[in-house]
């Protein structure tokens, strides 16, 4: 217990010098995206992208490109899905690109239940973050996931600590968040999981020739 409090502190105390070395010594410019956000397809799997939705839901502040779309499916499934992806190509002050706000899906909707996920995209496994929210008798089914240069993460703080460190050694702080959610429905219906874990596979296969990482 002992150990792993150090080592916390001290991954904390990297993360906040990180930061502080960010908002006091120029970094590089912002790492452009392979390819626009806006070519992403719009067809991914059995569902098809209707319109972009950006002025009815507050977006996270800050990004240098995004990309907010409804997508319907063409297989009997009467809910939609709602994907966000937001880049950030270089660190900016006040936007905080690991921050829980721009994954909640609105004022009083409550987590009730959390788990991490394996999605597997053509072969290749990541690891994405389920969050079911409540309001009264009706659920909302969130999945989420970050990209940096080290790969994927569903942990804040290890995005934070990654972030930083890639801004010291590398003077690179660019970073995505992927976060897809559904329609809200009611509690004891049938499971919207397996719909979001197909779409989601979909999603990080289509983002490999968009989102400038690599592993």
């Amino acid at each position: 217990m002992v150990r792993t409090t150090k080592r916390y502190i001290a991954a904390a105390t990297i993360a906040g010098l990180a930061f502080l070395f960010m908002g006091t010594v120029p970094l590089g410019g912002p790492v452009p995206l392979k390819r626009e956000l806006a070519l992403f397809p719009a067809a991914v799997g059995e569902w098809t992208g209707e319109r972009a939705m950006s002025d009815t839901v507050p977006l996270p502040a800050g990004t240098d490109a995004y990309l907010f779309r409804k997508y319907v499916s063409s297989g009997g499934i009467s809910s939609s899905l709602y994907l966000y992806v937001g880049y950030w190509g270089k660190f900016r002050h006040g936007a905080d690109v690991f921050s829980g706000d721009y994954v909640d899906p609105g004022y009083l909707w409550d987590p009730v239940k959390e788990r991490d996920v394996l999605i597997d995209a053509g072969g290749r496994t990541f690891k994405a973050r389920e969050v079911v929210y409540a309001k009264g008798d009706y659920r909302i089914a969130v999945l989420y996931w970050y990209r940096t240069a080290h790969g994927v993460t569903t942990r804040r703080f290890r995005g934070r600590l990654v972030y930083g460190l890639d801004a010291m050694l590398n003077r690179r702080t660019n970073a995505a968040l992927v976060r897809i959610s559904t329609d809200a429905f009611r509690a004891g219906t049938r499971s919207r999981t397996p719909a979001l874990e197909e779409f989601a596979s979909g999603v990080f296969s289509g983002l490999e020739g968009v989102l400038p990482f690599d592993g």
